[in-house]
């Protein structure tokens, strides 16, 4: 894992010991954002620490038909909207952009949660042929997608998440040793 949240995360075994589900963890991270803030803003915190989770989401099963992503790299400076790239199954490139949001019900627009830089950026500068979205939120809004980027940008919402790593321990195993131990 390349992610810096493994550098700065309060407490690891806190956040990952005995957790089997997507709520739990989630849970956990928000509770554990709140504890230092004069280290970290919680809610940036808790915006790393989702992003840790994808990216070791994306290493350990970005060969599943649901995630479709291999070689990632997370994008750690100029972070214009794209958060991490990699290539598609035919070798094109894949961008992601990770949005951790508290409310798993909530619905992501384009305007209030920057959908549209992360759009222009994947086209202009990456040359992505595939976008994601992973998110613990619901998703995209449906009409947004379908009108404003007419159905290109893919979504990994909060039921998909559950559905990938509720109950997998090996998951679960191996996001805890990926923030423990350096590569």
């Amino acid at each position: 894992m390349t992610h810096p949240f493994k550098t700065i995360c309060y407490d690891i075994d806190q956040l990952t010991n005995g957790v089997t589900k997507l709520s739990t963890f989630m849970n956990r991270l928000r509770n554990q954002a709140k504890t230092d803030p004069d280290a970290w803003d919680a809610d940036t915190y808790f915006g790393m620490g989702f992003e840790a989770f994808t990216e070791s989401l994306i290493n350990q099963m970005g060969a599943s038909p649901y995630i479709q992503l291999k070689d990632y790299t997370p994008v750690l400076e100029d972070d214009m909207g794209v958060d991490g790239f990699g290539y598609g199954p035919d070798g094109e490139t894949h961008t992601v952009q990770i949005k951790a949001r508290s409310n798993n019900d909530s619905v992501l627009t384009a305007n209030r949660d920057h959908i549209s830089n992360f759009v222009a950026h994947s086209l202009l500068k990456y040359g992505a042929k595939t976008m994601t979205i992973v998110t613990s939120a619901s998703g995209l809004h449906d009409v947004i997608n379908e009108q404003m980027y007419m159905g290109k940008v893919r979504t990994i919402g909060y039921n998909d998440l559950r559905r990938l790593v509720d109950n997998n321990a090996m998951f679960w195993s191996q996001f805890r040793d990926a923030l423990k131990y350096s590569e």
